[in-house]
């Protein structure tokens, strides 16, 4: 929702014709400093993670790829006049579900690889991968609800419902479909 006396540029009536040519090690050289502090902030995060469940966690943060939500988190705070402590937070909440929702797409996907190594499901077991997910996820909704305002708390309940129901139906319908080819 934009702030009262914000105003928005209106879509042009021909479609932009400029091609651009930076290639993506440019877009995120821009943001790179915003990168570094979402990397430390998340292996801060995982590192607090309780002593059992911490390798695991670092496992899976260790098989991150381009990092394409934090770095449009990043340019998108930089269109806005720049990035602080709360945008690198954010960063990491949105890092911290999308790795969480990973680790549960590899056990419903049956993928034995990520980025060349195996998943953690594979290189450990389905139930180590759903709890470290899980744990994950929880840590994700705690950053989240320390932001001042309700908004990030709202915005969560929704994404918090609809992934556990996701994940039901999934797993119903694995059922339902082993049940009758069996």
């Amino acid at each position: 929702m934009l702030a009262a006396g914000t105003q928005t540029s209106p879509l042009p009536d021909a479609p932009i014709t400029q091609e651009t040519t930076a290639e993506w090690p440019e877009i995120v050289l821009s943001v790179s400093p915003f990168l570094d502090g979402v990397q430390q902030e998340l292996a801060g995060q995982v590192a607090a993670f309780d002593a059992e469940i911490a390798p695991y966690a670092e496992y899976a943060l260790a098989n991150q790829g381009k990092q394409l939500r934090a770095t449009l988190t990043g340019l998108a705070a930089n269109c806005v006049g720049g990035w602080n402590d709360s945008v690198i937070k954010a960063a990491v909440i949105i890092e911290m579900v999308h790795l969480a929702t990973l680790l549960h797409d590899d056990i419903m996907d049956g993928a034995e690889f990520r980025r060349n190594r195996p998943t953690l499901a594979r290189k450990w077991d389905n139930t180590t991968a759903v709890l470290v997910g899980d744990c994950l996820f929880a840590n994700a909704l705690r950053l989240a609800a320390e932001f001042p305002t309700t908004d990030a708390r709202a915005r969560s309940a929704p994404v918090r419902s609809s992934r556990a129901i996701g994940a039901a139906i999934c797993s119903l319908a694995r059922r339902s479909i082993s049940t009758r080819s069996g």
